[in-house]
């Protein structure tokens, strides 16, 4: 009778949806081995890798972004904004500089279409408005010109977006299995949009939403530790309003809000409609820079560097003045159309 090997028998459990057992015994010996010469040159060669990593300055966002949080290995990133604050928009920002940079990235969108996904970044690259396009305003001429680009970043943004595979980025396993699949692969990073949209387990339907998430940021934990790639995770806010006024992060953030204790570096982002800017709150952060605010000009999609007070102030100052004239317009158009209406019915009443 022909036997098969223990590789096969994984592969076989797999496709059943079978768990492979965990092999948790360990032994004094075992243990006791570290600091031999082997578990030295294993340390030494981790330090090493690092080192070549933060040489290489993978772009996070933008130069100042980058230059306050280094973006590496074994580190998950995790970006956090209320309903409508332009998460999807972050996220191309992230994806944008890694493709003008030639590094792969994987996209696992559970929101929004691949083919926005790619509209948003072509647009960053052409500095197009990509909510025209949205609106159906963008000009045949501009979709074209975007269009153009995609085979160009298609080639280092690989994207997984909700359609694939009847919902696979909604399913636990699903996202698992993604991540698994490009550990070791050469790709320079991954990003999930977004965290609370990971709601379903294929093995246990039983599982509520808040314990398949709590699954997942378990298990994240430990991949980031073994992942030679940092791992970018979006999450949705309440507002301060809807929870007393609270700054406190982790009991702003919807359904799972332990999904910090993993998190390496927790950002904020806070737009500011008034003045174009967006406001990233670095609430944790092992590299030193936590509390510290980074305001970046929003023009275009795209965010650019950190901006001083001082700059801000004229920012505010040229946004509130161009305000005031378009109200004054506004008003002068208001007060015409009134005047017209006002002869018509004086004319009117004459004849």
């Amino acid at each position: 009778m022909a036997t098969i090997s223990k590789e096969e028998q994984v592969q076989l459990m797999k496709k059943a949806g079978v768990a492979e057992p965990v092999d948790v015994s360990i032994s004094f010996d075992e243990i006791n081995k570290f600091g031999d010469k082997e578990s030295f040159i294993e340390n030494v060669k981790n330090i090493s890798n690092y080192e070549k990593i933060l040489k290489q300055r993978i772009t996070l966002i933008n130069k100042s972004l980058t230059a306050a949080i280094p973006f590496t290995k074994e580190s998950l990133y995790l970006f956090c904004a209320v309903s409508g604050s332009g998460k999807s928009t972050i996220a191309a920002n992230i994806s944008f500089p890694l493709w003008k940079q030639e590094k792969t990235i994987l996209v696992i969108s559970n929101e929004e279409t691949s083919h926005d996904i790619l509209m948003r970044i072509a647009a960053l690259d052409l500095g197009l408005d990509f909510n025209k396009y949205k609106k159906g305003e963008m000009s045949e001429e501009h979709r074209r010109q975007c269009i153009t680009l995609f085979p160009s970043i298609m080639k280092c943004v690989k994207i997984i977006d909700v359609t694939a595979k009847n919902g696979l980025t909604t399913k636990l396993e699903g996202v698992q299995n993604a991540l698994e699949s490009v550990k070791g692969s050469g790709y320079h990073a991954v990003l999930i949009d977004y965290f609370q949209l990971i709601k379903d387990s294929i093995k246990d339907k039983s599982r509520t939403r808040y314990d398949v998430l709590n699954d997942f940021r378990i298990w994240l934990g430990r991949y980031i530790k073994s992942c030679d790639i940092p791992v970018v995770l979006f999450a949705q806010l309440h507002s301060m309003g809807k929870k007393n006024g609270t700054k406190d992060i982790d009991a702003r953030i919807k359904e799972c809000p332990s999904v910090v204790e993993p998190s390496t570096v927790i950002i904020e982002a806070i737009p500011n409609v008034e003045d174009f800017t967006t406001d990233f709150l670095i609430h944790k952060d092992r590299f030193g820079v936590a509390g510290k605010r980074f305001t970046c000009p929003f023009e275009k999609g795209r965010y650019l560097d950190h901006i001083d007070e001082k700059e801000l102030e004229q920012r505010k100052q040229f946004y509130a003045k161009k305000k005031a004239e378009k109200d004054l317009d506004k008003l002068i158009k208001q007060s015409d159309n009134e005047q017209l209406l006002s002869a018509d019915f004086l004319a009117g009443q004459k004849l």
